[in-house]
């Protein structure tokens, strides 16, 4: 197996030997490191099971599964399952030392996850690919920057579905052409197409439905770095099995389904009205107004996988995340200055030399 054991915090032992299963990226099932033994960990998706809003905000079914404890970080707030006997470790979201550990877990017990398909050597060469391809930034950062710890971490996300109904009203705007005229400068007129729009009164309606619309649980991951290396295939969602964790970091889910239902209904509401905007007549609008209603919702906690690698490069840390089921990759570099101005000065000699050839020509602006 090529994960990172430094992340276990599962225990399954091994029938063969006793010592501890780990599940593996790389054949999709626990394996022993010791003894060669492997166990297939039976998937389904149709135990999946999703709930309204309310029977969320009244389900007591807690914890992961199997003992942890909860370590904190005192520096980005982040909280993950460890092994009971761990005391102390490392964050694997921004790489402190400032961690504390605790018993038992209060988070909601996720109903479904996906599991890793991206090995961890396939993440540290995707962030190496990554590092070589960046521009704009110090030439040195590819032979400096140094890979400090790269965690197979599953991150918590709610998942949101519902119906849609929306009613829309707007102007909409048509184009149309008239003739001005006016007197050039040696006092001759002329004629000239203008461009103006006729507006009128639109509406209509629009249904859809939204499947699986992802908002992260998480305070530890950076939301615009996440939301990078999306999407994530949710129809491989499986059965929540304690099994899947085994050898890796999951994150205790810290954003509540009501704290994540506005940002699911943000990102609906986003879609609707660009739905909306197709529908509208014309070649223009304004005053787009849009009400929908909201039939049906559910939703479920799920466990997505994520490579989080944190590489340091002049005593600075710098974040990245690998997607751990397609492999896409997004983090945050440091930018060199010296390349910025030089290519903000490219464009500006650019520019003044179109304009050059403008004003030679004889064109008027």
């Amino acid at each position: 197996m090529s994960e990172s054991l430094a992340g276990q915090d599962m225990e399954f032992p091994c029938p063969g030997c006793g010592a501890r299963l780990y599940f593996s990226a790389d054949s999709s099932a626990l394996e022993c490191t010791h003894c060669g033994f492997r166990e297939e960990i039976p998937r389904s998706s149709e135990e999946v099971v999703e709930y309204t809003l309310d029977e969320v905000a009244t389900r007591r079914e807690i914890g992961w599964g199997v003992e942890t404890r909860t370590s904190g970080c005192g520096s980005c707030g982040a909280r993950t399952a460890v092994e009971s006997h761990v005391r102390s470790t490392t964050c694997p979201f921004c790489g402190s030392p400032q961690v504390d550990t605790s018993e038992g877990v209060e988070g909601a017990r996720p109903e479904s996850v996906i599991p890793f398909s991206v090995t961890e050597t396939e993440a540290v060469t995707a962030f190496q690919k990554w590092i070589q391809g960046l521009w704009l930034r110090p030439n040195a950062l590819q032979r400096l920057a140094r890979l400090g710890t790269v965690q197979g971490v599953y991150i918590p996300h709610w998942t949101f579905d519902s119906l849609t109904q929306s009613f829309w009203s707007a102007e909409s705007g048509t184009y149309y052409t008239e003739t001005e005229w006016y007197t050039d400068s040696k006092g001759e007129r002329q004629s000239r197409p203008v461009q103006k729009t006729r507006w009128e009164p639109a509406s209509g309606s629009h249904r859809a439905l939204f499947d699986d619309c992802l908002v992260h649980a998480s305070r530890g991951v950076d939301v615009g770095l996440i939301r990078q290396i999306e999407p994530f295939h949710t129809e491989a969602l499986v059965a929540y099995d304690p099994r899947f964790l085994a050898g890796w970091l999951a994150e205790d889910s810290q954003r509540t389904m009501r704290e994540c239902w506005p940002d699911a209904r943000a990102r609906m509401d986003e879609a609707i009205r660009n739905a909306c905007i197709r529908k509208i007549p014309g070649d223009t609008h304004r005053g787009l107004s849009i009400r929908t209603r909201y039939l049906h919702p559910t939703c479920k906690l799920c466990l997505l996988p994520v490579w989080i690698a944190v590489y340091r490069y002049r005593r600075e840390s710098y974040p990245c995340l690998v997607n751990g089921q397609t492999g896409e990759i997004h983090g945050k570099a440091p930018y060199s200055w010296i390349k910025v101005t030089f290519v903000v000065l490219i464009v500006l000699v650019l520019v003044f030399a179109i304009l050059k050839s403008f004003d030679g020509a004889g064109v008027a602006f």
